[in-house]
């Protein structure tokens, strides 16, 4: 794989440009002078999910470790109340740390993601350092705020993400040895009753065994085991899936997919076991797997999420802030489903991306005050606009709340599973899933939306080419050219099938994007929420909150 720049980098992620550039931009797509500024305003241009990672990538890279102190991560950031900064809380290493690993491996398969060996190194160093304690499960890297070593069981699937795929991604042995000795020590440890003692290890031993920690456990390393089943075949992974997976399914859901009280709080966790559930099926084909994750989908935890993505942290009834890591989970989840048999479930997916997730992530910051405090071996003050560009944030419905870097890995997950699920490909067929602009082995896609309804495709291969498009578009409002000349459009449940078409031929589709204007109300808020949408895109809302709106 080729290599880019550190300043080449920059021009693509568009860093290069200023917050007044930004500024001049935001609703500049769809004619708007008085609306307020938005986090990100490059949700409203011709959307490439690659746009989004890079920047991602470079925030980790930038703003979310500390060079000085061996590359260990930042948790927690102020990007509100003077004096702004970012701080190094316990929680650093190994959770954040497996976040961002799991999530630079995975964003170098779509982009280049350029050299950083002081990094990548460092970070690499913090997780294999994690695993020293004698137990064999991860301990964190500094005591926690009682002064206790410890071990928490919730970071055992960011771990052996992160281990899958540092082996995966820079080729790394010894990750790989310890991603084998950690499943099984995670299958001894769990053996007796199909989870674990007690969420926490210490040094002594565990700690007192609590209700509501499974799915915060066991049920979402669901996803790293079954990942590093498809890395090494190590068949014991799936048998330790299937035994986290039945144990959460007995004890924290109903048959109908309601959450019981076992479930927890956390929604995060929750919704994370409902996609590794899901991914169980898939990779299984065992339908039990997948018909529980959707009705846990559609069911119980639907109550927790709007139509357009934003998802509650917390299941409490109060207000609370919505968490892109849950928005994250609700997109991988409606990506395994799309592709197992529901396509329809595509739609929920674009749309909770271009509105839930991408709407959180931290474009635009000349709204955060620059504080003028020296740095100090606990918190950064300098350059803070800079440094939290490209974050994904805590959000109100319509509003910035807060900012802590673990958001970083479901956020970029979710993008990276999305751009290799807009394209799939059969034999001899070819279905473009979601408009954003990509490139796959069968066709390119360049996506106009939301600025412009137009799709430019050009085949690499022959084949029978179906297209997805926005809800609510008509036949009669589109304009088919194949190789240049009219073709008939024939839309069903929001797909076009084109028929069939040679290799190197460009395919230009163009449409009318139909807007509407509804009401919503979100989950710990009383009063509801007026939104205008552009198609799949949210282009309004009201009220917002806080210092700067999303929409």
């Amino acid at each position: 794989m080729s290599k880019t720049s550190r300043r080449a980098f920059l021009h693509q992620s568009g860093l290069g440009a200023g917050a007044a550039w930004l500024a001049s931009r935001d609703g500049a797509a769809l004619g708007e002078t008085s609306e307020p500024r938005r986090l990100n305003p490059w949700r409203l241009e011709p959307m490439d999910l690659r746009r989004f990672v890079r920047l991602g990538v470079e925030h980790i890279y930038r703003g979310a470790i500390d060079r000085r102190r061996g590359c260990l991560p930042y948790v927690r950031f102020n990007l509100t109340d003077p004096p702004t900064w970012g701080r190094h809380e316990h929680w650093g290493s190994p959770h954040m740390v497996g976040r961002f690993l799991d999530a630079l491996a995975l964003c170098a398969d779509i982009i280049d993601v350029p050299p950083d060996d002081e990094a990548v190194d460092g970070l690499g160093k913090l997780l294999h350092d994690c695993l020293a304690d004698p137990s064999g499960l991860p301990f964190d890297t500094f005591p926690d705020p009682q002064g206790r070593r410890s071990g928490n069981m919730h970071h055992c699937r960011e771990v052996l993400l992160a281990l899958v795929g540092t082996a995966s991604w820079r080729g790394c042995e010894r990750s790989l040895t310890l991603a084998r000795s950690l499943v099984r020590t995670m299958e001894r440890a769990t053996r007796e009753t199909g989870a674990y003692p007690s969420h926490m290890l210490y040094e002594h031993g565990w700690g007192k065994p609590e209700p509501g920690w499974i799915n915060y456990t066991t049920g979402r390393a669901v996803t790293a085991l079954l990942a590093y089943h498809q890395a090494t075949k190590d068949e014991l992974a799936v048998k330790l899936a299937k035994r986290f997976a039945d144990d959460n399914i007995a004890k924290t859901f109903t048959p109908a997919g309601e959450l019981t009280k076992l479930a927890g709080t956390h929604l995060h966790s929750t919704e994370g076991t409902m996609a590794a559930i899901l991914y169980l099926g898939a990779l299984t084909g065992e339908k039990r797997y997948l018909e529980i994750g959707q009705r846990l989908y559609d069911v119980g935890l639907k109550r927790w999420r709007t139509s357009y993505g934003w998802a509650k942290e917390s299941r409490s009834n109060s207000q609370g802030r919505g968490e892109a890591n849950n928005t994250g989970d609700f997109i991988e989840a409606a990506l395994v489903l799309a592709t197992s048999g529901h396509p329809e479930y595509f739609t929920d997916a674009e749309r909770f991306i271009r509105n839930g997730l991408l709407a959180a992530q931290v474009v635009n910051t000349d709204w955060i005050p620059q504080s003028d405090k020296a740095d100090t071996p606990d918190y950064a003050h300098t350059d803070i606009r800079n440094r939290a560009r490209g974050a994904f944030a805590f959000t109100t419905p319509n509003g910035y709340h807060s900012y802590n870097t673990d958001l970083m890995g479901g956020a970029l997950r979710a993008l990276c599973k999305a751009n290799h699920a807009t394209v799939t490909e059969g034999a001899d067929v070819c279905h473009v899933n979601m408009r954003f602009s990509v490139d796959s082995p069968c066709l390119t896609v360049r996506s106009l939306l939301p600025a412009r309804g137009r799709l430019d495709i050009q085949t690499r291969k022959q084949c029978s080419l179906f297209v997805r498009l926005p809800e609510g578009v008509s036949e009669k409002q589109i304009d088919l050219r194949v190789a240049g000349k009219p073709r008939p459009a024939k839309l069903k449940d929001s797909q076009l099938a084109i028929g069939d078409v040679s290799a190197d031929t460009a395919v230009t589709i163009a449409f009318h994007l139909p807007r509407r204007q509804t009401q919503e109300g979100a989950p710990g808020y009383t009063k509801p929420f007026d939104i205008e949408w552009l198609a799949d895109t949210i282009v309004a809302m009201r009220p917002t909150e806080g210092r700067i709106a999303l929409y």
